[in-house]
């Protein structure tokens, strides 16, 4: 949130700075200026805080760090139950999830008339009881490990269920500030998946090899297949321009088996935007949110359908490997499984799609 002031301070001093410049008739400089604190500007985000960042959200209310706590204690997450600590960077007691294997945390604390909930990784902050330093055990230091497109992969997806429990965790404290909220015996719990452009396959938690995907922008094609090689879905693009690039607005349709099983249009609703598919099995949303750049992923959606999240998709750009070269990680959290094909389809295809975002 202090990163946030910072920089909204530099964009109205850049505005203030080109005011000036106008003022005694420098207008080239005051329009650089200008351009440059907009530039700032669109990169942060417009909106409120929340809506901008991933990693912390605030909520204004008058409970304290305990009440939460007590409504929270049982609550099961994939960072585990939560627990008491304080941090560095704010007073009193605050509530700790982690940390996970890859030293993520999510810390709930008060700060001034704000709850805050955010996502850290600096675990020298928490201020623990020696009774606590089991926590802390047998963590994976990134740095220093060896790093594969699979395990790459597995920390990238860690970051995004992470940044996903401080959305929802901040969602349901604002619902115990509202006097309302019933609190799930368990909180974002996922299967994860992932593949590399490597070899392509679609591969689950443990390694095994769930499906196949094949992907490429030019010319345009986005199929999910089984193990054996078996086509089970494809998106088709309805038009392209003279570039032969996929034109958006023309829409999408989408083929199971060999017959067509919906489309696939774009959508644009305020600030939400990404596409809407419409299936034989209802209607699928994938709406785009913010670059999670703590694990280089770029292109994130959700997936969900009548409301309920299903899915959680990140693309990572061509990461130069020691020895795989440059190559392409997407991974997918999948809240149920019950549509497995239909999000690895999307994936594929929104992948496909913004490929040119993924250099």
């Amino acid at each position: 949130m202090k990163q946030d002031r910072a920089i909204t301070a530099v964009i109205g001093l850049g505005v203030l700075l080109a005011v000036l410049m106008f003022s005694v008739g420098r207008f080239i400089f005051g329009g650089i200026i200008l351009l440059l604190a907009f530039g700032v500007y669109w990169n942060r985000g417009g909106g409120k805080f929340n809506d901008r960042s991933i990693y912390e959200k605030i909520i204004k209310t008058d409970l304290s760090v305990d009440e939460i706590y007590e409504k929270l204690k049982d609550l099961d997450t994939p960072l585990g139950k939560p627990w008491k600590a304080e941090h560095k960077g704010y007073t009193g007691t605050s509530i700790v999830f982690g940390p996970g294997k890859f030293r993520d945390c999510v810390v709930i604390s008060r700060s001034k008339k704000y709850i805050d909930v955010k996502h850290i990784t600096m675990l020298d902050n928490i201020i623990r009881s020696e009774d606590d330093e089991y926590r802390f055990e047998d963590l994976v230091n990134a740095k220093e490990a060896e790093v594969t497109p699979e395990r790459y992969s597995i920390f990238a997806g860690f970051k995004l269920a992470s940044v996903m429990m401080v959305k929802h965790l901040a969602e349901l404290i604002e619902k115990f500030a509202g006097g309302g909220g019933d609190v799930p015996e368990y909180m974002d719990f996922y299967k994860f998946y992932h593949h590399n452009s490597s070899d392509g396959y679609f591969r689950d938690s443990d390694g095994n090899r769930v499906l196949r995907v094949e992907s490429s922008r030019k010319p345009f094609e986005a199929r999910v297949l089984d193990t054996d090689g078996n086509e089970m879905a494809s998106v088709i693009p309805r038009a392209f321009n003279k570039r032969g690039e996929t034109v958006e607005s023309a829409g999408f349709d989408i083929m199971a088996n060999g017959e067509r099983y919906g489309e696939i249009k774009v959508f644009r609703e305020g600030k939400s935007e990404g596409f809407i598919c419409t299936t034989d099995d209802g209607e699928f949303r994938a709406e785009i949110f913010p670059s999670c750049l703590r694990a280089n992923v770029s292109c994130n959606y959700m997936i969900s359908r009548d409301g309920q999240l299903k899915a959680v998709v990140g693309g990572s750009p061509n990461l130069l490997f020691e020895n795989e070269g440059y190559t392409q990680n997407d991974v997918i959290l999948s809240y149920d499984d019950d549509y497995l094909v239909l999000y690895a389809m999307i994936e594929i295809f929104l992948l496909t799609h913004n490929a040119r975002f993924l250099k």
